[in-house]
């Protein structure tokens, strides 16, 4: 045998002796975990409160706590309850976001509104021939399109007037943005905040305002919109089509607005009613209606013979009813306002 041979026997005996041995510290190591393991669940046997230990079918004791088994996870926080919730009634989930969806989303100098949030559609492509608007561009959410043409339609045909021109929807954060420092450059900080609401805290930003103007057709001029003599209808009768005068005159220190006769907002029936007949701008409908939680007495409204429940829950305790049809707003602060329509 030649010494390279010898060699090569001589690595693979290690080789086989080692491996040999491995198996064998496996063999070992694997006997000591199990005896380990063992002792461990004896003595945890012996240390077990007295208070969990309990004989073959005898129950708990009502006040002993459950054990919890060993290596599961704790119970994921859940949503407060609403105590008792009766028959008839459920409670749901809403997302934080949904705090700022709905016709009652309140946005004013304090309170901001995310831009993004409403999907809207083009007033150009949905409207008729009842009305003019400025621009094919121009948006508000499709609650406010359809509202807006059944608007537009009763005044033109109560008034034979066509004139009406739709200048404001759907506004960004960047157009608002534009708007305000033009005016603070061309009339000053305090017409501009007297008149402009701030980037992030417009109404347009929500989809549902709406500024009217009027447009002379002939000499293509701008006759604005002050909602008197001819055009005074268009004012008296919004609330039954769901639109409110969003800042008027005597709310001027709630609203943080100066009195603007063009500013209009969708809210939706019935709650365009109510605030006309309680003589509320929006900030004082919101703080209203908390007064009619769930968990108390409800605001019942009659309005064009159909008959409305109204409450309030705040954001965490949303509750509904079990069946049938209802309708959730978020108020954009601190919780939800529903709606039932009664049979």
């Amino acid at each position: 045998m030649t010494s390279q041979q010898q060699k090569r026997r001589n690595v693979r005996r290690r080789i086989f002796y080692l491996k040999r041995a491995a198996a064998l510290g496996t063999v070992i190591l694997l006997t000591g975990i199990l005896a380990l393991l063992l002792l461990s669940c004896m003595a945890d046997k012996s240390t077990e409160p007295a208070a969990q230990k309990t004989q073959a079918g005898q129950p708990r004791p009502a006040n002993a706590a459950m054990p919890v088994s060993r290596g599961e996870a704790p119970a994921a926080p859940t949503v407060p309850t609403v105590q008792n919730v009766p028959d008839g009634w459920k409670q749901i989930d809403l997302s934080e976001s949904a705090l700022r969806e709905g016709t009652l989303v309140l946005v004013n100098n304090q309170i901001a509104f995310d831009d993004s949030i409403p999907e809207t559609v083009t007033v150009y492509d949905q409207k008729d021939g009842s009305y003019l608007v400025k621009d094919i561009y121009l948006s508000v959410t499709q609650e406010t399109m359809d509202a807006l043409n059944e608007w537009m339609d009763a005044f033109a045909a109560e008034t034979g007037i066509r004139d009406v021109n739709i200048v404001a929807g759907w506004r960004s954060f960047q157009d608002q943005t534009g708007l305000y420092e033009n005016a603070v450059s061309n009339r000053g900080q305090a017409y501009a905040d007297a008149y402009i609401a701030l980037p992030g805290h417009s109404e347009h930003h929500t989809g549902l305002a709406v500024d009217l103007d009027t447009y002379d057709v002939e000499s293509g001029a701008s006759g604005g919109f002050d909602g008197e003599e001819d055009y005074a209808w268009a004012v008296e009768h919004a609330w039954e089509f769901g639109f409110i005068q969003r800042y008027p005159e005597a709310k001027s220190e709630i609203t943080g607005i100066n009195f603007e006769s063009w500013h209009f907002r969708y809210v939706g029936l019935p709650h365009a009613y109510v605030m006309r007949s309680e003589n509320l701008c929006l900030e004082e409908y919101i703080d209203y209606l908390r007064g009619y939680p769930f968990s108390g007495r409800h605001l019942n409204v009659t309005c064009f013979d159909n008959n409305y429940e109204i409450y309030f829950c705040p954001k965490d305790q949303v509750v509904v009813p079990s069946s049938g049809d209802y309708r959730v707003s978020g108020n954009n602060v601190d919780g939800f306002i529903v709606v039932i329509e009664l049979p």
